[in-house]
């Protein structure tokens, strides 16, 4: 990596010596951090831009200001240019990029590599030995998509496990949703068959499928291979009936994906409907908040960038793609991944008749899931108002913390601490503490050595919270109240609490905030009421599961687990040694150094500690 400092880094000489080739970019503070990442089909006309005394937007204004220097990487062509700045964008998440949340990986549907295949759902990495269909949008459109093809190809779907255990044919079998080839019922032949036309039909040649189904049930026919034409005839009738229920009349077979762009301020979201044979098969939305209104047309262009080519398996590709009417996307772009997918996809910006009724349903998505996080964010702003009003502080607490305590009969205690910022409950900043060194049971203690640790953390990172919240009554409220009076930041941290009061009843707490002032009760529908205790919900939520684990854990816990040299694999050959425990706490200090792996020394420690 250059690591040149900035006042080396002559910028008029970078750019006269720049190339014109095209190539990625990247923009790197005096932190050397990369703040953004862009392709070009001319570098040096594209970096130059950047650096021009002619007016700029926003946001490359302030983002030249705090550039130190720039690295380039020149590609072969655009379409490379393409998927080098994706892949880069995806690793480095530059604070200036559009970036849309979508770290997790998609589902595929798998038929697998066998003599007789296995058709499944999967998420995860993939295996170079079977054959993927996908991306698909979500999970439930692959098991919807499952459904589909047990009741239309009788191809198996059991885990191998379950296959080689088979002595006789299961359920699935009875109904005709499986050949049974696990009993030798079918051969592989005929099975291959099968596989053949689901691997068309995935592929959203249903029409092809269909004739060739047909014309497999008239040779079946005259073969007199009466019972395979009997098969036959029942896949075509499903087919035929599936190609009646298809919610949406297509000129054409295949894959269709449309998107719609929404934005309120500068609030946006991406909403993508995937049509397969002409039925909605499923949909994927990306939320994002834009630094600069001036970002406005990058929005849906850098969604297709990172939609098409992050992607590094993907075996559906669609053959026509709708746009926005307005939208203006670049042609290389588009070119590129039409590149990338290996055929020409049609880009439809003014569809008509039906197009234009899928593309008006997208829009009408993309309104509605935009309104209902807007109205999820303007309730939680109101609650917020509501609070400051009912305890009158000066302004919206930033960042509120709840903590609960959770153990079973005084085991595994554990403190929760869950955080609630501006935009609603932040889970990447949760807290757990594993609570020790105290009488079993004994929450106040416990909250103490919880709100003790928070704040001793909090003070050495500077992420003091404005408000803490404490699940309990009054004593747990005195326990934290001491803490922060002793370090010194009661006035700093608004305290508060909520206990059951006395009918133990939601709705009916009581809110401890003064140790002076009786607690206060607030009517179950008000808002500041329904903000403290949904975060006080999650604390408990949080720190139950928290608990379970611990609690777990400890049960799988065993004397080896603590004599040092006795790690998991001479654990495991002790074990297998004596066949169980009750072997083991009988043997001799000789006969447990039979066991593999176990010296004269560490039997004598194991038997001690057994002993």
């Amino acid at each position: 990596m250059d690591i040149t400092p900035k006042h080396l880094f002559d910028i008029t000489s970078f750019l006269e010596n720049l190339t014109t080739h095209p190539g990625v970019y990247r923009m790197i503070d005096q932190h050397q951090k990369i703040i953004y990442i862009g392709k070009a089909k001319n570098l040096k006309k594209r970096v130059s831009s950047y650096f021009q005394k002619t007016a700029k937007d926003r946001k490359s204004m302030q983002l030249v200001a705090l550039i130190e220097r720039v690295e380039i990487t020149v590609t072969h062509s655009d379409y490379e240019a393409f998927l080098l700045e994706s892949t880069l964008i995806k690793k480095y998440k530059p604070r200036y990029n559009i970036l849309f949340k979508d770290d997790k990986s998609y589902p595929y549907l798998v038929v697998s590599r066998h003599s007789f295949p296995r058709v499944y759902g999967f998420r995860g990495k993939v295996k170079a030995t079977d054959k993927y269909f996908g991306p698909y949008v979500s999970l439930s459109s692959v098991k919807d998509t499952l459904s589909l093809l047990q009741k239309i190809f009788p191809i198996r779907q059991c885990q191998d496990s379950y296959y080689r255990a088979r002595t006789r044919p299961c359920l699935q079998y009875q109904i005709k949703r499986c050949m049974a080839p696990c009993v030798g019922y079918v051969s592989q032949e005929d099975y291959q068959d099968q596989v053949a036309l689901l691997d068309r039909f995935l592929n959203g040649q249903l029409r092809v499928v269909l004739e060739d189904v047909s014309l497999k049930m008239e040779r079946a026919a005259e073969l007199e291979k009466y019972e395979l034409a009997s098969t036959y005839r029942d896949q075509l009738i499903l087919l035929r009936k599936l190609q009646e229920q298809q919610s949406v009349d297509t000129d054409e077979d295949g894959l269709m994906e449309v998107f719609a762009v929404a934005n309120i301020g500068f609030e946006y979201v991406v909403v993508m409907l995937q049509v397969l044979n002409g039925k909605v098969v499923g949909d994927q939305h990306w939320f994002v908040k834009l630094k600069d209104m001036d970002e406005d047309d990058q929005v849906l262009g850098s969604l297709l960038s990172h939609y098409y080519f992050s992607n590094e398996l993907r075996s559906m590709w669609p053959k026509q793609v709708i746009l926005p009417v307005a939208s203006t996307i670049d042609a290389d772009l588009l070119s590129s991944i039409s590149l990338r997918a290996g055929k020409n996809i049609s880009w439809i910006y003014h569809p008509r008749e039906t197009k234009a009724r899928l593309q008006k349903l997208a829009l009408l998505n993309a309104k509605q899931k935009l309104a209902s996080r807007m109205s999820g964010k303007l309730n939680h702003e109101q609650r917020l108002d509501d609070l400051v009003e009912v305890l009158g502080l000066s302004q919206r607490p930033k960042r509120i913390e709840c903590f609960d305590i959770s153990h079973f009969q005084g085991e595994a205690s554990v403190a929760s601490c869950v955080v609630m910022d501006e935009r609603g409950i932040n889970k990447s900043c949760y807290r757990k503490f594993n609570i020790s060194g105290i009488t079993p049971g004994d929450d106040y203690a416990a909250i103490k050595q919880a709100v003790t640790r928070r704040l001793n953390s909090a003070v050495q990172e500077e992420s003091l919270p404005d408000m803490m919240v404490i699940d309990g009554g009054k004593g747990q409220f005195k326990q934290a109240h001491d803490v922060l009076v002793e370090m010194k930041l009661r006035q700093k941290v608004t305290l508060l609490s909520l206990g059951k009061g006395p009918e133990r009843v939601s709705g009916n707490e009581d809110i401890y905030y003064d140790l002076g002032e009786p607690p206060l009760r607030l009517p179950e529908g008000r808002p500041a009421f329904l903000l403290l205790r949904h975060i006080r919900d999650e604390s408990h939520r949080f720190a139950i599961t928290g608990q379970r684990g611990a609690v777990a854990k400890q049960r799988k816990k065993s004397i080896l687990d603590d004599i040092p040299g006795v790690g998991a694999k001479r654990k495991k050959s002790i074990l297998m040694h004596f066949g169980g425990w009750q072997e083991l706490e009988k043997a001799s200090i000789d006969e447990i150094q039979k066991a593999d792996g176990i010296s004269k020394k560490l039997a004598e420690l194991i038997w001690r500690s057994l002993k």
